[in-house]
């Protein structure tokens, strides 16, 4: 039987090193998707939109919560993303991608409710919102693979 130490040694091994690159990947390309759109709400621009009714979506009622653009606490969650797998690789402890993981629940629960609110009361779609509610998608399902296959081979092996 392992002891509590090599259990968590052999836990981190088995975390593949792509996985946090591309959670750190998808995560960078849903910052830099939420941060142009926030750049341009405070630029008062619409960006252009080849679906058409950005606009719409952008300038919406529910665009803004208490004032600050939806894209803002969206550049930020992906920033927290960011962070969250940079200290994973720096210290290697298993705790940021669980942390990760439970940021990435709230930013799809976040995006399912924005893309409802697109597709059930605006009636219109906005290409970069859509963009993110695909990575923020991406980065909980990825998380929740990754984390859920190799703590059950950590489980497996202790036994």
């Amino acid at each position: 039987m392992m002891n509590l130490k090599q259990s968590l040694k052999k836990q981190l091994s088995n975390i593949p090193r792509w996985l946090p690159i591309v959670l750190g990947v998808i995560a960078l390309i849903g910052f830099a998707d939420a941060a142009y759109l926030s750049i341009e709400h405070f630029s008062n621009v619409i960006p252009p939109c080849a679906a058409g009714s950005c606009e719409l979506v952008l300038t919406s009622k529910y665009s803004n919560v208490f004032g600050i653009p939806v894209s803002l606490f969206g550049s930020l969650y992906y920033l927290l993303v960011l962070v969250l797998v940079v200290l994973y690789f720096d210290a290697k402890k298993e705790i940021y991608l669980r942390i990760a993981l439970f940021c990435t629940f709230a930013g799809m629960i976040s995006s399912a409710i924005f893309v409802a609110l697109m597709v059930f009361v605006i009636h219109a779609y906005c290409q970069y919102c859509l963009l993110s509610a695909g990575t923020s998608t991406a980065l909980f399902i990825i998380s929740v693979f990754a984390l859920r296959k190799y703590r059950d081979e950590v489980a497996t092996s202790v036994k």
